[in-house]
Formats: structure tokens, C-alpha cells, sequence
């Protein structure tokens, strides 16, 4: 079945839905053409087979054959992720070698179905170079994120641990379904690793300041503390 027929079902929300089997409900013919094409009329880009492959599965009861094309599509929808911003702390600075870092990003769900529970951002291609102390290997590096219902947003870190060597250390990472399905667009990060690199002591300093404004605020200094400690347990599946 072609994508526009998924895209267009996608768009027709429920009532609309029911207005469409009522509709139909109401029609009476046994004119096969003529069904095709009161079916092809619940939008514009049902094509003649597709209308057709329904009508003859139901027998052709056009109300039936709706019926079970918004079933089907609602059940194969794929959620959606849009990239909102880079919020890593130091984002543009150099970073040491074999330093661990972490990265942030800002992910939207923009789609129409919410992100099932599950769900997880984890490396698409892993670097060619490894720490030989670092205790897990990439393919084992992956944060779970909660679900997340249409055009929310969600903060995502990973975190990580920059090459030995200097040079430019890039990574593409993606969001994925509890089955291991991505979806959305990638999420690239370069970063470039040097000697005089200051980006672990900026995100050093701002834990640091986000530590002692919580000291301020105890209520606000134990619910974070809840937060960062299941994003810890989290981190590593």
C-alpha cells in the first residue's frame, strides 16, 4: 500500500471517521465501480486498488470495507521525532581525551500517535574508536525516554567518553521503538577532540551551580536528585 494512503488516513480524526461511516451507511448500491469510487472519496490519495483490495475483502459493504481500512491504518502508524535543538552544556567547545561527557538534545514528538512506552535514543553508527576501559561497549550505550503524546517535547542525555586521540570525533544516534524500529531524524554530534578542550570543565561547572541552587531549595534539591538518579539507572538500559 503506498504512503499517501497512510498519510492521508492519518489526517482524518475520529469524528470525521464516523461522519464517513454514517455517510456510508446510507448508501445502497451493488455497482462495483461506483462503490470504488464513494470509497476513494474518504480522501484524496485512496487510489483505484487500494479501494478496491477492501471492497472485495468485506465483500463489498462499503461501510465494512471503511470500516477496516481506519482500523488497519491505525494500527500501522509509525510515531515521530523532530530534532528542537542541541542543549548540550558546551556545545561548540573542544572536549579532552578520554573524557566523559554528556550530551543533550531537545526531541519533539511530531507526529500523531504517542511515543510508546519503551522507547529509546541509542547510536545508529558506532565510532570506529574505543575506550579499552570503558566498562560497556556502544552498542550497549542507549537512554529509555518516556512517552511522550503528540507535539510534546522531551530533553534527552546520553552520556559518553571521547577517543584517545585527537581529531574530530563524530556520532549519529536515533530514537528507536522497544522492538528496535527508529523513526525520526537522525541526531548527529561532532565534536572536536583536542588537548586544551574545556567542554568537560564547562559542564563540570554547571552541575556544580545547578548542585548549589538545589542547596537553596531542598524540596527542589530532593526531586531533582529522584530525577538524575533514574536518568543514571536509565543511561544504561
Amino acid at each position: 500500500m503506498e504512503h499517501t494512503d497512510q498519510d492521508a488516513s492519518n489526517q482524518l480524526p475520529d469524528d470525521i471517521e464516523q461522519n464517513f461511516l454514517t455517510q456510508f451507511s446510507s448508501m445502497v448500491t451493488t455497482d462495483k465501480e461506483e462503490l470504488i469510487l464513494q470509497f476513494q472519496s474518504i480522501g484524496e490519495n485512496v487510489n483505484y486498488s487500494t479501494a478496491t483490495f477492501f471492497l472485495d475483502m468485506t465483500n463489498w459493504n462499503l461501510q465494512a470495507a471503511v470500516g477496516c481500512y481506519f482500523d488497519f491504518m491505525a494500527q500501522n502508524r509509525q510515531p515521530s521525532m523532530k530534532l528542537l535543538n542541541d542543549i548540550t552544556v558546551g556545545k561548540g567547545e573542544k572536549l579532552t581525551p578520554s573524557t566523559a561527557i554528556k550530551l543533550t538534545w531537545l526531541l519533539q514528538n511530531n507526529g500523531d500517535i504517542a511515543w510508546p512506552y519503551g522507547c529509546y535514543v541509542s547510536l545508529r553508527r558506532n565510532p570506529n574508536m574505543m575506550q579499552e576501559n570503558f566498562p560497556l561497549s556502544y552498542e550497549d550505550l542507549k537512554y529509555f525516554v518516556p512517552s511522550v503524546p503528540p507535539n510534546d517535547s522531551v530533553s534527552v542525555s546520553v552520556q559518553l567518553v571521547s577517543p584517545s586521540t585527537e581529531g574530530p570525533f563524530e556520532t549519529v544516534w536515533s530514537i528507536y521503538t522497544p522492538n528496535g524500529t527508529s523513526f525520526g531524524e537522525n541526531i548527529t554530534s561532532r565534536i572536536e577532540v583536542s588537548l586544551d578542550g574545556t567542554m568537560a570543565v564547562t559542564q563540570q561547572f554547571s552541575s556544580l551551580q545547578t548542585n548549589s541552587t538545589a542547596e537553596h531549595n531542598p524540596q527542589q534539591s530532593t526531586t531533582e536528585s529522584q530525577s538524575n538518579e533514574l536518568d543514571d539507572s536509565e543511561m544504561w538500559g
